[in-house]
């Protein structure tokens, strides 16, 4: 308990630290309880969720594919467009779309392409971008709770602990959509002034710079294979559990991603193919390998009976407070969400509500993996590390804006995300109560 325990703790402070690759952090702690026998390689392969790999290779190839054709800069112009340039309502689409996508995506493929865009809208309109890029962070963590393939907390939890697209569609979307909402008109109401001078300061010449923004045309045949692609394999994770029973056949969640982006691969023409590939190897596969050496390292604590541990005292300290311990894991891991990765937080959390549903009079799993999902997903708002969508929006404000500080993003996104998390903690147990879960 004592190595696995020490390996964790080193490979959790260098991951943080963000001075190291964490994909290399996190093998190279998996290799060391290999080493020193904690796990057999055999044991250290095993903890390796496949479904969540295969899940989340699915989805990357399927919106990489997407990004390559323009959609996501289409989209995010035509929405533009729509509201004709208007501030406000610029400003109330930008954190619509962040939201919406992040439901479909990951929330890091949204503030990639989002940040670059709003970034150059608000140099125009004259606007401050770090204040509209938090909030747009805000709402994509918010967002993308609501399923399973949102945030990479629900794919965790949902693949782990055997909850499917529905489940979370069902349970966490519609807390994820009053919390969008009510984010949305908070910062909105603390932005109303500028916004407003912001349309009086509109000229014709902003207009057509702002056009200029976008002249590339949409690559029509990379859209309708990745759209056709990527609702194919939204449709088979919702339907899958369904479509397995009455075929038969082994489909996953993993085979419900991987299946339509293997298909969508290969009608493409070979450039693109190529294209995407290399994409793939070069930045989703760091990913992969974060989450396979994660997988690993958070095996070697339930190995070493460390979450178990856990469980038998949460179990003690709640047998007569059910309410108490759903509230307790929505709040502690919501919070230490903001201190630490919602990512690895989440995976070994998935292992103490495992061990906690075994224990008998314990809350329903379900009601524990909803409080704790929204929990670790709204708390990753409240710091530039709390969620890995965080680190890339923070990354790119820093390269191409200016210094920020943590006092700045504390200032804009703690309020907001704490009203939030106290609504979200309101209505979870109101569910608790009617049974909802």
């Amino acid at each position: 308990m004592l190595i696995a325990l020490g390996v964790f703790a080193v490979a959790y402070t260098a991951i943080a630290s963000e001075r190291f690759p964490r994909h290399w952090v996190a093998l190279a702690g998996g290799a060391l309880l290999v080493l020193f026998g904690v796990l057999s390689p055999w044991e250290a392969l095993t903890y390796i969720s496949w479904e969540t790999l295969g899940l989340l290779a699915g989805m990357f190839i399927l919106v990489s594919i997407l990004q390559e054709a323009g959609f996501f800069t289409w989209l995010a112009m035509t929405a533009v467009r729509r509201v004709n340039y208007h501030p406000t309502y610029l400003f109330v689409a930008l954190l619509a779309i962040a939201a919406v996508l992040a439901m479909f995506m990951d929330s890091i493929t949204v503030m990639l392409f989002l940040s670059a865009l709003t970034l150059q809208l608000c140099r125009l309109l004259k606007l401050d971008p770090v204040t509209v890029i938090i909030a747009e962070v805000c709402a994509a963590n918010t967002g993308g709770s609501a399923t399973l393939v949102g945030d990479p907390p629900n794919v965790i939890l949902g693949t782990t602990l055997g909850f499917n697209f529905a489940d979370f569609a069902v349970n966490t979307g519609p807390v994820s959509a009053v919390a969008a909402l009510v984010l949305l008109g908070v910062f909105y109401w603390r932005n109303r002034r500028i916004l407003r001078d912001a349309h009086a300061a509109l000229t014709d010449e902003t207009v057509r710079e702002i056009e200029a923004l976008h002249r590339d045309p949409l690559h029509a045949q990379l859209t309708h294979i990745g759209l056709i692609g990527f609702g194919a394999a939204v449709g088979l994770l919702v339907t899958h559990h369904w479509l397995s029973e009455i075929t038969h056949l082994p489909i996953t969640a993993a085979v419900s991603a991987l299946a339509p982006a293997t298909l969508a691969l290969a009608v493409l023409p070979r450039y693109d193919q190529g294209r995407i590939v290399r994409k793939l190897i070069r930045e989703d596969s760091e990913s992969l390998l974060f989450f396979a050496g994660l997988f690993v390292l958070i095996g070697g604590l339930e190995k070493a009976q460390v979450f178990d541990v856990l469980a038998r005292s949460l179990a003690a300290a709640a047998s007569d407070n059910h309410s108490g311990l759903v509230l307790a894991l929505h709040w502690g891991p919501g919070v230490l969400s903001g201190i630490v990765d919602n990512v690895p937080l989440a995976l070994a959390m998935s292992y103490v509500l495992k061990d906690l549903a075994a224990h008998p009079e314990m809350p329903a799993l379900a009601l524990m993996v909803w409080s704790l999902a929204l929990g670790v997903n709204f708390g990753g708002n409240l710091t530039p590390i709390g969620a890995s969508a965080n680190v890339v929006a923070y990354a790119y404000l820093e390269r191409h804006h200016g210094p920020i500080g943590w006092k700045r993003w504390l200032v804009i996104a703690v309020p907001p995300t704490l009203l939030t998390m106290l609504l979200a903690s309101a209505l979870v147990t109101v569910k608790g109560q009617i049974g909802w879960y």
